[in-house]
């Protein structure tokens, strides 16, 4: 095992709320009837890592140092923090543990479980984040790799020089809006030297040119969805040149990365496993594990097929429109909803849930635009029957006294309603079976996600709340 890690105590701090402007106020939502409420809670200022002596219910403001580069590799909106999974791993993991991350996303959860030197096996429905994961989890020589780039962006420079018309491959709605056509021309050349290139070392190359894809589209730097704000910055003209140079930056930017990677889990990167599933609501052939550790989806905030569109249809993961379009019937509460289904009004059995649908749906709080109430009920219903299903599967595949802990916004606002989201799946895991354990959360200090939204009825996530759910023996 590696060393423990350095565990950090609570602050001490006194009652005042005020003193030096270390505890202060924080806010709590609390259940009232059908009306999510708040009170005023203290929290705490903490630097490092979470300590594990953190007291229930602890509403907690954390200073993080920068993690390492490998977190931020490969796109990945709303990234869980590592903090969460290194907190759980130090407080309940035993030396023959095993996890199982079923959300997998960038790989945060399985980067900590390598530095703990722990088996994890993952999976996850998109395959933008499988591509990431697999990246993270598997070995490179970085040399190899730069002399693989040189060599193609050698190639792309004289067939760009040579050739004026480029043969089109990637097809999909709207791409002459979103790309010029220098770029997809660039994109295009890269793309088809790249297919060459041996499959050990085109994970990585895939990773680069996706970060590529992003960056040289017309879409506004930092925005997470396919979005123009002309008021935030004009487009720059680019050229097949501008698209050679974007990929060699992202290209020693992965090389840099995955190298301080190997140089903190050297030879232990064979502990993760992807496994062959990719609907985490049916975990059916999973082996028994110890723990779950995870980030479900947002409710409602991300529509993560859209947010990767780009990267998805360039690099040939999905090969049409309707393909891609297809991932959302994996899609934890999908919105890709048949009109029947949309205007029926579900109902779950949880009396307070149920409440706060009818609210969304008759547009009780806010009268979104046509048909918005309805699809967003149907959306939260959906949500909440996708993740009763998952943990039903989940408390299958844990052993006897096994930990299933999840991190997620603690609420969310739809069309003018507070959903108490980590409350509601608290209470679904312990109708499953489930005990709860333990549970704190987390200030959010940047609290918006960088998205076109109409903040007075879809609000901002203010806290991450983290649940330890245990299984009985």
């Amino acid at each position: 095992m590696t060393p423990p890690m350095k565990q950090l105590s609570l602050i001490e701090l006194p009652s005042s709320p005020t003193h030096n402007g270390i505890h202060n106020g924080g806010q709590r939502h609390v259940e009232s009837g059908n009306r999510v409420e708040k009170e005023t809670a203290p929290y705490f200022h903490l630097h490092g890592d979470i300590p594990l002596d953190l007291e229930h219910d602890a509403l907690i403001s954390l200073t993080r140092p920068a993690p390492p580069r490998i977190h931020s590799l490969g796109f990945q909106p709303a990234i869980s923090f590592p903090e969460f999974p290194r907190w759980f791993l130090r407080k309940y993991a035993t030396p023959t543990f095993s996890i199982l991350e079923p959300f997998a996303g960038s790989g945060t959860t399985i980067i900590e479980s390598l530095r703990h030197e722990i088996p994890v096996y993952w999976l996850d429905y998109h395959p933008l984040s499988r591509l990431i994961c697999r990246v993270k989890t598997s070995e490179f020589s970085g040399y190899e790799v730069c002399q693989e780039a040189a060599k193609i962006l050698r190639q792309a420079a004289a067939q760009s020089a040579t050739q004026t018309e480029i043969p089109t491959t990637i097809y999909f709605a709207n791409k002459d809006f979103w790309f010029q056509k220098p770029v997809q021309e660039g994109l295009e050349i890269l793309r088809g030297l790249i297919t060459r290139t041996g499959p050990d070392i085109q994970p990585i190359l895939w990773l680069a040119f996706a970060a590529s894809v992003r960056k040289t589209s017309d879409m506004n730097d930092g925005m997470i969805l396919a979005a123009k704000r002309s008021h935030i910055q004009e487009i720059p003209k680019r050229s097949r040149t501008d698209v050679f140079k974007t990929f060699r930056e992202y290209v020693d930017k992965a090389v840099e990365a995955m190298e301080e990677w190997g140089r903190m889990v050297n030879g232990v990167r064979n502990l993760a496993r992807e496994l062959p599933l990719q609907d985490a609501r049916t975990l059916d052939g999973c082996s028994e594990v110890d723990a779950i550790v995870t980030s479900p989806p947002y409710i409602n905030a991300i529509d993560y097929v859209w947010a990767s569109k780009f990267e998805l249809h360039w690099l040939g993961l999905v090969t049409s429109d309707q393909e891609r379009l297809q991932l959302y019937e994996r899609e934890i509460g999908t919105e890709r909803l048949s009109k029947g289904e949309t205007h029926q009004l579900g109902q779950t059995g949880m009396y307070h849930l149920d409440g706060l649908i009818r609210e969304i749906y008759t547009g009780e709080k806010y009268k979104a635009s046509k048909g918005q109430n309805v699809l967003r009920a149907r959306v939260v219903y959906q949500y909440f029957v996708d993740m009763k299903q998952h943990f039903a599967s989940s408390f299958k595949i844990l052993k006897p006294s096994g930990y299933y802990c999840f991190t997620i916004g603690d609420s969310s606002r739809i069309c003018g309603v507070d959903i108490p989201v980590a409350k509601l799946l608290t209470e679904f895991a312990c109708e499953t079976g489930f005990d709860k354990v333990f549970q704190f959360h987390l200030l959010l200090k940047n609290r918006k996600l960088n998205i076109p939204r109409n903040v007075d009825w879809a609000g901002v996530i203010k806290h991450d709340t983290t649940v330890v759910l245990r299984k009985p023996v």
